[in-house]
């Protein structure tokens, strides 16, 4: 590594060192273990980065991460393992457990981009499976892996589909002869369903604890027929029965996996009195025969009972089917068929009404009164430049539809000078070219019909039209504008050079704009945005577009006081939502602001700043000019890549702000 490099990693060993103490231990006695492709060259920074992120945001779960670096595949490069841990990260934000789960059990190889798979390797692989299916009489079924996608919550499981076995890319450990050992267990298990399963039932209300629970009965009932038929299957699927207390746990997804376990294994010994209750249920049917799905289906509403009774949470978007090699049950639900009329009394009495056996006079438990948060919240993507893909929700962004709720700040900053401010000259009427005048005594062009004309009169002796030319037509332009203020702490500071303070100034320039749109023709709205980490970006409505700018808007804008800090990227995104339901000539951001985005959670150089650009970007395709107002001298670096050329400006006098405002406000509005 250079100089450079070395002062990157040093900063940021320094930063690891002082957020959380322990990771930073941990990697500096696992770097010599760590393989090339997350240390070497400058990928030692970019690992530090992830690691520091990883801290603030679950510091258990760095220590997690630094724990397995040393063991990891060499196929995990380092932006596999940057998308795994965001993912988990994003998935178990509200859940400490689940997210050191993750950290220490799921596979980042699910995450290896799938080129890095060799294709002529891939396709040896499906050529065995294609015969291995063929060996149990059904050479009819495909094999084929998942299309690539962006933006899933989670990684793929096994899929059976139309005739086709999908399987992921990579799927199962590097070791070539194991990941074989998993495609042959995941496609002798899909086809035993194919063999003995009911497909395709109706959903119709059953919860989705209790959806997962009854597949769970049917991929054990499936198995075991099966593996009547070929008892060698059972040493198959055995291999990949690993769950246990100490490696699964005691959530929804860990019980799972260790009754999967018990009903597969006799000699399996588990400590929950749930899971040997599933495997009592479980064993009293299948001693009457395999046959009977809806015996087994009345032990997965047993189950789903208990676990209710006991409060045990389930959320179907991050259940994880285990064992891997276990498909995810597509094939046997479908939720747009309805369900027979003679089993809807069965819906209601078994799937809705889990609990009717609890005795109706058994004591309820209090309910805690919690305090709910009214306003509303939207999640919005957040792009990470060194993946090049969105975060898909990652920032969430609240409505403050009443600004008058927070501290009175200084009174007086509108002078009242500005109570009615006159209309800056140029946006009364602009030229449009879809309007033309034509026969005129003057004009900017000539008028080729009215000419043809004039000189057919004077061919016939009579007196010509004088009126010859024409020009475009001119027309009162709407315009509809985001006046977007930074809200964040250093606005407080004062502008070099003067005893006003940067919000004092965006106060003064919010009220010029409001005050100069013509509410008949131009719709103007002035919100502000500050940032306490990526779960708390809070969007101020001081003024919406079907608002006047009176008393209440004016001092909703007087109360304003900077705190936190600035994610811009997500401010522009909400602000471009609001811009995109306006039917107007032009939709127009004009953001004012003091510095370079930044916020608590984030310590990566350039992040939000790009992300930044990714927002401005994003809005440009929807039609939405975005222009910024900066009062920071030295802006140039940052500002020139988030806005482009010649859509910012920096002010460095304070006095000059409003006029340059005024100024770019034409300018942008008439053209």
């Amino acid at each position: 590594m250079g100089q450079q490099d070395d002062v990157r990693v040093s900063g940021r060993l320094r930063t690891l060192r002082e957020t959380d103490g322990q990771a930073y231990e941990g990697l500096l006695a696992a770097l010599p273990e760590v393989g090339e492709g997350l240390v070497g060259g400058e990928r030692l920074a970019e690992l530090l980065d992830l690691l520091n992120q990883t801290a603030i945001e679950a510091p258990a779960c760095a220590e997690a991460l630094v724990a397995r670096l040393a063991t990891l595949p060499s196929a995990v490069d380092l932006p596999a393992l940057r998308k795994w841990a965001v993912r988990g990260l994003q998935l178990h934000a509200t859940n400490p457990a689940e997210a050191l789960r993750h950290f220490e059990r799921e596979d980042p190889l699910d995450f290896v981009r799938s080129d890095t798979d060799d294709d002529e390797q891939w396709a040896h692989r499906q050529g065995q499976l294609m015969h291995y299916l063929a060996g149990f009489g059904h050479p009819e079924i495909g094999v084929e892996v998942h299309r690539k996608t962006t933006g899933r919550r989670l990684a793929r499981r096994v899929t059976l589909e139309d005739g086709l076995l999908l399987l992921p890319r990579p799927f199962g450990p590097a070791d070539p002869r194991s990941r074989g050992d998993l495609h042959r267990a995941a496609a002798a298990h899909s086809l035993a369903h194919l063999m003995f399963s009911p497909l395709h039932r109706p959903v119709a209300n059953r919860p989705p604890m209790l959806l997962a629970l009854i597949s769970l009965m049917e991929d054990t009932r499936v198995e075991r027929l099966m593996a009547q038929r070929y008892p060698g299957l059972r040493a198959l699927w055995h291999r990949f029965h690993l769950a246990n207390r100490e490696s699964a746990g005691f959530e929804f997804n860990g019980l799972a996996a260790r009754l999967a376990r018990a009903l597969h294994d006799p000699d399996y010994v588990d400590s929950n009195a749930w899971v040997n209750k599933g495997r009592l249920l479980f064993e009293e049917v299948a001693a009457q025969g395999l046959g009977n799905v809806a015996a087994f289906d009345h032990v997965g509403r047993v189950l789903t009972r208990q676990l209710l009774r006991l409060g045990l949470p389930f959320q179907a978007e991050t259940y994880r089917l285990e064992p891997p090699y276990r498909d995810d049950n597509t094939v046997l639900w479908n939720a747009d068929e309805p369900r027979p009329e003679d089993e809807q009394q069965a819906v209601v009495r078994d799937d809705f009404e889990l609990l009717e056996d609890e005795p109706k006079d058994a004591p309820r438990s209090d309910l805690r009164q919690v305090e709910v948060d009214m306003r509303r919240r939207t999640a919005y993507p957040e792009w990470d430049f060194k993946l090049e893909e969105l975060r898909d929700g990652w920032v969430t962004v609240f409505d403050e539809t009443e600004a008058g709720d927070l501290p009175v700040g200084r009174r007086g900053v509108l002078p009242p000078t500005l109570r009615k401010t006159p209309r800056p000259p140029g946006l009364d009427r602009v030229p449009d070219r879809s309007i033309r005048l034509a026969r005129l005594h003057e004009g900017d062009e000539l008028d080729l019909s009215a000419a043809v004309d004039s000189r057919i009169l004077l061919r016939g002796r009579v007196a010509p039209d004088p009126r010859i030319f024409r020009r475009h037509g001119r027309r009162r332009r709407s315009a509809a504008v985001v006046l977007l203020m930074d809200l964040s702490a250093s606005t407080q500071h004062f502008v070099p050079g003067s005893f006003i303070s940067v919000l004092d100034l965006e106060k003064r320039a919010a009220a010029l704009v409001a005050e100069s749109f013509d509410a008949s023709r131009d719709r103007i709205a002035v919100h502000g945005f500050r940032s306490n980490g990526r779960r708390e970006v809070s969007y101020l409505h001081i003024k919406d577009f079907d608002e006047p700018f009176g008393s209440v808007q004016r001092q909703r804008l007087e109360r304003q006081q900077g705190r936190l800090s600035t994610r811009m990227g997500a401010g522009l995104r909400h602000a471009s939502a609001a811009l995109a339901a306006e039917h107007v000539d032009q939709r127009v951001i004009l953001l004012l602001t003091d510095g370079e985005p930044s916020d608590v959670d984030v310590l990566e150089e350039d992040y939000l700043v790009e992300d930044a650009r990714q927002a401005v970007a994003t809005a440009a395709s929807r039609g939405i000019r975005t222009l910024c107002l900066t009062l920071d001298r030295d802006a140039d670096h940052y500002v020139r890549r988030i806005f482009g050329e010649r859509h910012y400006l920096i002010v460095d006098r304070a006095d000059a702000f409003t006029t340059r405002l005024a100024q770019t406000l034409v300018r942008t509005v008439a053209h």
